[in-house]
């Protein structure tokens, strides 16, 4: 696996830009996830919600009725799906984000996390070990 479109998850929960602040909350508390992307009816990428960003909402309940689109990330950075997972890996680190969209002409096909990408890490090295051991001692010279 060495591109976004093999590690990714396809099936992604999103919201609309029109959703509650507080209908957006119970889409994460309901699928136990940090945050989501906005799209458009189209899946084009408009926008990306966090917990952390709700978490700022806390002290002022009366927007719990607001438009989400009101408090999301509108620039939003984003990987396509033949992105090399070097590039992933770099824009988790340059952006410091726990999740990058996946995108193709601008339309959302998938979600890569940094556990998404550390578990492809770890599958991997396991998968060489396990070549390495099937080789013997001399593989590695």
């Amino acid at each position: 696996m060495n591109n976004a479109r093999e590690v990714m998850t396809a099936d992604v929960i999103t919201v609309s830009p029109e959703m509650t602040v507080e209908e957006v909350i119970s889409t994460l508390l309901e699928n136990n996830i940090s945050g989501v992307p906005v799209v458009d009816d189209e899946r084009n990428m408009v926008g990306i919600i966090s917990e952390y960003q709700l978490l700022e909402l806390v002290f002022t309940p009366d927007l719990k009725s607001s438009p989400v689109c009101k408090f999301m990330t509108k620039e939003v950075v984003t990987v396509s799906e033949e992105a090399e997972l070097t590039e992933v890996a770099t824009q988790f680190v340059l952006h410091r984000v726990r999740r990058l969209p996946v995108v193709s002409n601008g339309k959302l096909v998938g979600v890569i996390s940094r556990r998404d990408l550390l578990r492809q890490l770890v599958s991997r090295q396991d998968a060489e070990d396990d070549l390495a051991s099937r080789l013997g001692p001399c593989a590695a010279h």
